[in-house]
């Protein structure tokens, strides 16, 4: 195909592409044999493409000249995101990469990484060169990176959940042996129900860390004492790696952070298992914590807002790393290990890279070759602090709000229904119970009138909390909700509120907690609900 410059105004329209009197034989002699699939392009039009590029489309040679690029994409949709992306990065600055999929001729979509430049580097108007890679096995191989990172996550989160959670029952039960040896000691009792409601309190923390574990990349900010957070994944990771010592250097003073705690584990977690993996057999990590302030001229090669952070550092005595793979161990999908390798893949440095940076803070990381790592997470400061659990004393059944209104309790679990029925009473309320959400609407229909509040349990056979939330507003559009359940406020709790329920607990919730938020609904005009 003889093509010819036409910036002079030689020639006919469909050569005037800009490839400047190139030949495709010119290109053939070098291009050929290329592994990469290979074309020229100029506007949406291909001039040329070397045998790989028309082998990947499942094309015969030669019988995409003059096709309309947006073609070889799955819909005009993707070419405009992706193609005309790519055209705009080359124009402006002579190349450009994107990711992308292209169709074959059998019209079915592959995974395709797609680089480009210009044929006459410096002149905005030439024609581009396309380099076009199949990565349907990379990608194949990312996904189970990905599952083998997930897995490990989830070794790691469940030994030592389970490690704590049995620690927690031997205390129940040693409590309640010891009550029964003490029943004609008052105090005792008393002591021992004090400890056993504190054990019930961790347990709690240690599913919704787990709930909020799942919950992913969700992100439910507070204020945290960034110390409890680094301890909460220190004592999980330790059940797990006997063979590593965890020394803890923590600043003396409290250093509070705006963050999703779940999420902040997470972190801690990806770093001392990635520690533990760097050393052969066995060594030590040594996790510390200080305040530090960064002024205008940190120094930092990148953008940073001045102001007080809590750094965490995660410095382990292991292999280390050379400059290059320091300046990529927070790309995605990087990783020095092979698929199957022994000691694990780690849980992601992207991953801990993403959630720092979600939380208006950064990561860095110091290493030689044979002298360890050490990873450094800075996060800003909080200008407030942690909230306290309420005192002993306001647990007292004199110190709780109470009331005398009629209360619809609608639960699927005997004990739980039980339970709810003995804390309303000692309250004051009139209660009527329901097992399901069918049950709840017949004694709703009958009882409307009469009832200040519904407490719905969201999971339940038959009819659920949501149908039976939405009967409820059909029958009586005023009808006070408030929500229960023992999973965390997900899109289907956080729905429910934005349609008019008035409040949400998770279980296991305190009979302080229970009466002050029924008080609090209750008491809340039609056009308000608590903590909004």
């Amino acid at each position: 195909m003889g093509v010819q410059d036409y910036s002079t105004g030689q020639g006919s329209p469909r050569d005037n592409d800009g490839l400047g009197g190139l030949s495709s034989g010119d290109l053939t002699a070098s291009l050929l044999e290329a592994p990469v699939g290979i074309c020229v392009v100029k506007g949406r039009i291909i001039e040329w493409g070397n045998p790989a590029f028309y082998r990947m489309l499942g094309r015969p040679q030669g019988s995409l000249e003059s096709t309309d690029i947006a073609e070889l994409y799955p819909t005009p949709k993707e070419f405009f995101r992706v193609g005309r992306g790519l055209e705009t990065q080359v124009r402006q600055f002579g190349t450009g990469m994107v990711d992308t999929r292209l169709l074959r001729s059998d019209g079915t979509a592959f995974d395709c990484r797609v680089r480009a430049a210009l044929l006459y580097p410096g002149n905005a108007d030439s024609a581009m060169v396309l380099y076009a890679s199949d990565i349907t096995e990379i990608k194949s191989r990312r996904t189970q990176q990905q599952q083998a990172q997930k897995m490990e996550a989830i070794s790691v989160l469940a030994g030592g959940i389970s490690h704590d959670f049995n620690n927690l029952l031997m205390g129940v039960q040693g409590h309640l042996s010891l009550m029964r040896i003490n029943v004609d000691s008052p105090e005792k009792i008393a002591s021992h129900i004090q400890q056993i409601g504190k054990l019930v309190e961790t347990a709690a923390d240690l599913t919704s860390r787990l709930l909020g574990f799942a919950r992913g990349g969700k992100y439910q900010i507070s204020v945290l004492d960034i110390h409890q957070v680094v301890s909460v994944a220190v004592n999980i990771f330790k059940p797990a790696h006997r063979d590593v010592t965890i020394l803890e250097d923590f600043e003396s003073e409290l250093l509070a952070v705006d963050g999703d705690s779940s999420q902040l584990e997470k972190v801690m977690l990806n770093l001392l298992v990635n520690g533990s993996q760097a050393m052969v057999d066995s060594g030590t990590i040594h996790v510390t914590t200080r305040r530090l302030y960064i002024d205008e001229d940190h120094g930092y090669p990148f953008e940073v807002t001045p102001g007080p952070y809590a750094e965490i550092s995660v410095r382990d005595e292991g292999i280390g790393m050379d400059e290059e793979t320091r300046k990529r161990v927070f790309d995605p999908f990087f990783s020095t290990k092979e698929i199957g390798n022994q000691k694990g893949r780690g849980l992601g440095l992207s991953t801990v890279y993403g959630i720092v940076k979600n939380h208006g803070g950064f990561i860095t990381v110091n290493s030689k070759k044979g002298h360890g790592a050490d990873f450094r997470v800075c996060l800003p400061c909080s200008l407030h602090s942690p909230e306290k659990a309420p005192d002993s004393e306001e647990n007292t059944l004199e110190k709780m709000p109470k009331g005398s209104e009629t209360i619809l309790f609608v639960d699927d679990e005997e004990e739980i229904l039980n339970l709810g029925r003995d804390f309303l009473k000692k309250l004051g309320y009139q209660t009527l119970l329901a097992r399901n959400g069918k049950e709840a609407i017949e004694i709703f229909q009958r009882h409307s009138h009469e009832i200040s509040l519904a407490v719905l349990d969201l999971i339940m056979p038959e009819m659920d909390g949501k149908e039976a939330f939405c009967e409820m507003r059909k029958i009586r559009p005023d009808i006070k909700v408030l929500v229960s359940t023992g999973f965390n406020v997900d899109e289907d709790v956080e729905a429910l509120l934005d349609q008019g329920c008035h409040g949400f607990l998770q279980k296991p919730f305190s009979m302080h907690k229970f009466s002050q938020t029924i008080r609090e609904i209750l008491d809340c005009t039609d056009t308000c609900r608590p903590g909004k």
